[in-house]
């Protein structure tokens, strides 16, 4: 099983349901050899999330610390069916890696449309407003797979395998989905990226079952944003030249 030395979906205990500070995980993270974390709180939507000041003031942290590169993001929850994002032009700007995805917030209403999440994703994709789509294998969120899988080709925006929502406690039943998800990637030839989730310091890094769905897909390495450090500076490169510059235009 290949040893991935790169995480990015990583809360710290701003978000007060995670319980570990930014020192924690990033100490964490460099005593396990890992190579690359990205924090990512989340967007102001959720009812645990700090004010949005904070959001745009983890611009001031180091690129590198303790040997670790520390990407600066978001998980940002999306709003509507046009895609708009809970975060606002000053969190967007700070931002190197944006995160976007499902979480269950009043302004978005009835979960349970599978044609108005999937135009929301669509959306998002189409107008290159985030760079990592997350957790699509939640089921409390229907969405047409194929249809997305095609869009995030075509934009080269990267497709989530969540670790914890292979799990037993949160999003319960995102595996069935995930495998459909990952079969239709591997033939379209879509960017996977890895992601723990992590909200305590240990989990970071770890994604065992995640990459047992891997492979069990066979899914090509190359695609994989997390593989190395190299495809994951290339990723990142390329998201920076494709993204939109306005949020919520």
């Amino acid at each position: 099983m290949k040893n991935y030395k790169i995480d990015l979906h990583i809360h710290t205990n701003v978000n007060p349901h995670a319980f570990s500070t930014l020192e924690e995980n990033i100490s964490a993270a460099s005593k396990k050899g890992m190579e690359v974390i990205a924090i990512t709180n989340h967007g102001p939507a959720l009812q645990d999330t700090p004010h949005w000041w904070h959001l745009v003031n983890i611009a001031i942290l180091p690129n590198e610390i303790e040997g670790v590169r520390v990407i600066k993001g978001v998980e940002a929850n999306i709003l509507n069916e046009n895609g708009k994002l809970d975060i606002n032009q000053k969190i967007y700007e700070n931002m190197e890696l944006v995160l976007a995805g499902f979480h269950v917030v009043d302004e978005y209403g009835n979960i349970d449309d599978i044609e108005k999440n999937t135009q929301a994703i669509l959306s998002l994709i189409k107008k290159q407003k985030a760079d990592i789509i997350v957790h699509l294998g939640n089921p409390i969120f229907p969405v047409d797979y194929e249809k997305i899988v095609k869009a995030a080709k075509e934009n080269n925006v990267a497709l989530e395998v969540n670790n914890t929502s292979l799990g037993t406690i949160t999003r319960v039943g995102s595996k069935k989905n995930c495998k459909k998800m990952l079969e239709l990637a591997k033939k379209e030839r879509c960017y996977i990226a890895l992601g723990t989730d992590a909200h305590y310091s240990s989990h970071i890094g770890e994604f065992q079952r995640a990459i047992e769905l891997l492979e069990e897909i066979d899914y090509p390495e190359e695609l994989i944003i997390n593989s190395s450090r190299e495809t994951f500076d290339k990723f990142l490169k390329l998201r920076q030249e494709l993204r939109t510059k306005e949020v919520n235009s």
